[in-house]
């Protein structure tokens, strides 16, 4: 009796695996700036069924913060050999990217709203900023509003972007660099 209870726990904890894995998980990021600065991370997993929950949320305190720094031992690094491991093949550079094109390809934006008012200090570096970031303002379709500040440096406003993102189909690029760049020789 006991083991088919152990059974069929492990059976219902393969199956929650399965699903956490295979289903998209949807995640929001949102930040302020007024009237105190805060920066929040919210996920659902399981296709989004499930409630939110809190990954980073910038105005908790975070345990263990307070411990002052031991000071007795300073750093040192130590020199010497170092291990040989296998040489890496094929050009690194061009499979990072690679990867990095895969891994935002598999994430899928839902939406992005920002309105916000920046300033760099400089009106000429305001500006230039502005000027450069005009084609993402205005030819992505999202919700953007952006106001230059040409008198001080500031940075104000909130901002929300939800995504969703499988992990089945980020963790297949990384399989897929480290094979290419890890993986036997040629």
């Amino acid at each position: 009796m006991v083991l088919q209870i152990l059974l069929w726990l492990g059976v219902v904890l393969l199956a929650l695996l399965g699903l956490l894995v295979f289903l998209p998980i949807y995640v929001a990021v949102k930040w302020q700036s007024d009237p105190v600065r805060r920066t929040s991370v919210l996920v659902r997993p399981f296709g989004g069924v499930s409630p939110e929950i809190t990954v980073f949320d910038s105005t908790r305190k975070r345990p263990g913060k307070d411990k002052p720094l031991d000071r007795k031992k300073p750093y040192r690094r130590k020199f010497g050999r170092q291990k040989k491991g296998r040489p890496l093949r094929g050009n690194v550079v061009t499979e990072a990217l690679a990867l990095l094109r895969r891994v935002l390809g598999a994430i899928h934006i839902d939406a992005l709203r920002v309105d916000a008012e920046f300033g760099l200090g400089d009106p000429a570096e305001t500006g230039q900023v502005f000027g450069q970031l005009c084609p993402v303002i205005y030819g992505t379709g999202a919700d953007i509003t952006l106001r230059p500040n040409f008198d001080t440096a500031c940075l104000r406003g909130n901002g929300l972007a939800r995504f969703r993102v499988t992990p089945v189909a980020v963790a297949w690029p990384f399989a897929l660099f480290g094979w290419r760049v890890f993986g036997p020789g040629a």
